[in-house]
């Protein structure tokens, strides 16, 4: 018997061999919903910043950031 097992970005793929017949099986991976930040959690970390000019960036820097992660989840 022999178990081959092979992913992918959205599937798994499992074939068993017995006495040379083939079984496989394709399953796809559920996909998870983007989940991003939320106006009050980028408020918090603004407000944690010592001083406004810094604040504006990490606003900033925050909304770069998870723009990024939605181009790539998407």
């Amino acid at each position: 018997m022999t178990i081959r097992i092979s992913f992918s970005d959205k599937t798994v793929r499992v074939a068993v061999e017995i006495n040379g017949a083939i079984e496989s099986a394709i399953t796809e991976l559920p996909q998870r919903k983007w989940v991003g930040l939320t106006v009050e959690e980028i408020g918090d970390i603004y407000n944690d910043t010592p001083t406004a000019k810094v604040g504006q960036f990490v606003m900033r820097l925050a909304r770069a950031i998870e723009a990024k992660l939605k181009e790539k989840n998407t």
